[in-house]
């Protein structure tokens, strides 16, 4: 009952600021239009260049790409943007001496650290839920494509992991931190890098080779990437050129990772990001442990 109490007020913080509940959404709109009207006419261009065999229908198919290479991109700027609001309170809580005062009371450490966790996996999965509506409705007005059932459900799952990931790693940085200035500074540099992380400026293929191999592991990229796979692979199937060429253009974007000659399904993808969550959530548990021993 006190972890659901401490979780429930942990997301109230977050929802009591509606402006800033707004604006996440609204930036979904903007990013994506930005992105649609500087960047989308270009890699439509070029997609239709790589795929296209000249039938009409295929300039819908490869902007509808082009819009789901970006939502997907979106999803995990979302993920770990608002993860890193709702983790960033305990960082405000340790800094008023509210979180000293909450160790206090005769109830297990573990219920605190759990709670804030919890409430920034909950609310991510909200506000990415309605990120991935707002893109899917976009997508239906604009070309009129729309995802199956199956592909929804699998879109979902790996949101989650993606989510629980973001907020683990969140988490992980924040134990370290113990100023509000500090973390805004972590904000700022992570906020900055995971557009790049998620390849959402620059397509995988265009990265440098050295960058491409380490940014394969990062959990914000196999999450992209699994995102893109299941959503994309039904818009490909309409383009009927040979198989070698999906293949490359899959690759190029980053739709599939590859390690030498194996190919990560997407289901792999998302076992991966679940593991680097456990992970990073193992290793900022030790570390408050080992904190709260030594203020002993």
């Amino acid at each position: 009952m006190i972890l659901i109490s401490f979780i429930k007020r942990n997301i109230l913080l977050y929802f009591r600021d509606r402006i800033s509940v707004f604006f996440s959404l609204l930036s979904t709109l903007i990013v994506l239009t930005l992105m649609i009207a500087f960047l989308g006419q270009g890699n439509i261009d070029s997609t239709i260049q790589v795929l296209g065999t000249g039938l009409k229908y295929e300039a819908v198919h490869a902007s509808s790409l082009i819009i789901i290479w970006t939502i997907a991109g979106i999803l995990v700027v979302n993920a770990v943007s608002i993860s890193m609001t709702l983790v960033g309170t305990m960082v405000r809580d340790e800094e008023s001496g509210k979180i000293s005062a909450f160790f206090v009371a005769p109830v297990k450490r573990g219920y605190y650290v759990a709670g804030y966790v919890i409430a920034a996996i909950i609310v991510s999965f909200i506000m990415c839920l309605l990120t991935l509506i707002i893109g899917i409705i976009y997508l239906g007005i604009a070309n009129g494509s729309f995802i199956t059932a199956h592909d929804t459900l699998e879109i979902l799952f790996a949101l989650l992991a993606i989510i629980f990931s973001s907020a683990s790693f969140v988490f992980l940085c924040a134990s370290f931190i113990h100023t509000n200035s500090a973390f805004n500074g972590l904000t700022t540099l992570l906020g900055t890098l995971i557009g790049f992380f998620a390849a959402i400026y620059v397509p995988y293929g265009n990265m440098p080779q050295t960058l491409k191999y380490i940014i394969r592991f990062l959990p914000a990229f196999q999450g992209a990437s699994a995102i893109r796979e299941i959503w994309m692979n039904q818009e490909l199937q309409w383009f009927h050129c040979p198989s070698e060429i999906k293949t490359g253009y899959a690759d190029y974007m980053g739709l599939t990772i590859s390690f030498g000659n194996a190919t990560l399904s997407p289901h792999m993808k998302i076992l991966y990001m679940f593991i680097s969550g456990l992970i990073f959530l193992g290793l900022a548990t030790a570390i408050l442990s080992r904190k709260r021993q030594q203020e002993r």
